[in-house]
C-alpha cells in the first residue's frame, strides 16, 4: 500500500507527481523529491523555490531537507542562493557525505562539486516577489513538506521553503531542522511541519509526532496532540503562538493533519485513488489574533 501526503493546496501538483512514481513501484525518496521539484519550479507558489519570498536585503535564500526512513540518514541545506532545487543539494549531502547540514556558501560550493545546475538570480526572483519586497508587504512563511510510503514499506520525507518573507539575513526556520520541521522512520511513521518556524522548532513538533505514533497513537491522535500541546506549552511559558501545522503518516499509510489556525490545507493520495484530495483542516484550537509581526516584518522591530 503506497501513500503520499503534502502541505498546502498548492502541493496537489507534488502529490500527483509523487503518486505517478509510487503507483509504478517507485521508491518513497524519489517520490518526495519529484513532488518537491514541481513546487520549487512553480513561480506562482510564493513561499518555495522560484518566486519565493525574499529576505531583508531582497535576496532569495532557500532551505530544504530530506530524510530516509530506512536508514535515518538526513541531508539539509540552509540559506542557499542561486539554485532552483535546494532539495537536490540536500539529497546529495545525504547520499554522498556523512554530514547532516550545510549552510550558505558551503552548501553552494558543495552543490557545484556535485554538478547540480545553478540558476541566475534574475530567473529565480519574480517581479511579484520583488514588488512585495520593495513595499515590505506580504507576511508569509509557508513550506512544502511531503511524506511518502512506497510498496516496499519504505518511508521518506522532504521539505523546501524560502522561509519567512523579509527575514533577517541568515535566518533559518524549522524546515531544514531534523525533528522540528521533518522526521521519518520506516515501520513507524513520518511527519512534517509548516508555519512559524521559531514556534515549531522550540517544541520539536515532527519528532514528537512520530514518537507518539511509535507509542501506539493513530496519526489523528498524534498530530492533534502535538499541535495542541505545542500551542499550550508556548502559552504556558508566556508566549503567543503563531501558526503551527503538521501532516503525518503511519507505517500503514494512514494520514492526518492538524493546525492551530484557519485555512490550513493539504493534499493526500493513496493506492486506489485516481487523483489527490485537497482538504482544508479545521483548527484544533485558534491561535490568538495578536502576532509578533511589527510594521510588516516578521519577528523583530525595525
Amino acid at each position: 500500500m503506497w501513500s503520499f501526503i503534502s502541505t498546502w493546496a498548492f502541493s496537489s501538483q507534488a502529490a500527483e507527481a509523487g503518486a505517478e512514481l509510487l503507483k509504478s513501484g517507485g521508491r518513497a525518496m524519489d517520490a518526495v523529491i519529484e513532488g518537491i521539484h514541481r513546487v520549487e519550479s512553480n513561480p506562482e507558489v510564493d513561499c518555495v523555490g522560484r518566486g519565493g519570498f525574499l529576505n531583508e536585503k531582497g535576496e532569495l535564500a532557500l532551505d530544504a531537507a530530506v530524510m530516509d526512513g530506512d536508514t535515518l540518514k538526513t541531508g539539509a541545506v540552509c540559506a542557499v542562493r542561486g539554485f532552483e532545487h535546494p532539495v537536490d543539494i540536500a539529497r546529495a549531502l545525504m547520499d554522498k557525505t556523512r554530514h547532516n547540514i550545510l549552510v550558505g556558501e558551503g552548501a553552494e560550493e558543495f552543490a557545484r562539486k556535485m554538478g547540480i545546475p545553478e540558476s541566475a538570480m534574475e530567473d529565480l526572483i519574480t517581479e511579484t516577489a520583488r514588488e512585495n519586497w520593495r513595499k515590505a508587504a506580504g507576511i508569509g512563511h509557508d513550506t512544502i513538506g511531503a511524506i511518502a510510503l512506497d510498496e516496499h514499506g519504505s518511508m521518506a520525507v522532504a521539505t523546501s521553503t524560502s522561509g519567512a518573507n523579509m527575514k533577517l539575513c541568515g535566518r533559518v526556520g524549522d524546515s531544514p531542522i531534523i525533528g522540528s520541521g521533518f522526521y521519518a522512520e520506516s515501520g513507524v511513521g513520518g511527519a512534517c511541519a509548516t508555519g512559524w518556524g521559531e514556534d515549531i522548532m522550540r517544541t520539536c513538533c515532527s519528532f514528537r509526532c512520530v514518537s507518539l505514533m511509535a507509542a501506539g497513537m493513530s496519526p489523528e491522535e498524534a498530530v492533534t496532540t502535538v499541535v495542541r500541546t505545542a500551542h499550550e506549552t508556548i502559552v504556558r511559558h508566556g508566549g503567543k503562538p503563531d501558526c503551527i501545522a503538521l501532516v503525518c503518516m503511519n507505517a500503514k499509510g494512514e494520514c492526518a493533519a492538524a493546525c492551530n489556525h484557519r485555512e490550513f490545507s493539504y493534499a493526500y493520495i493513496k493506492e486506489g485513488m485516481d487523483a489527490p484530495l485537497v482538504l482544508e483542516k479545521e483548527p484544533v484550537l485558534d491561535k490568538d489574533a495578536g502576532n509578533t509581526f511589527i510594521d510588516g516584518v516578521a519577528g523583530y522591530e525595525r
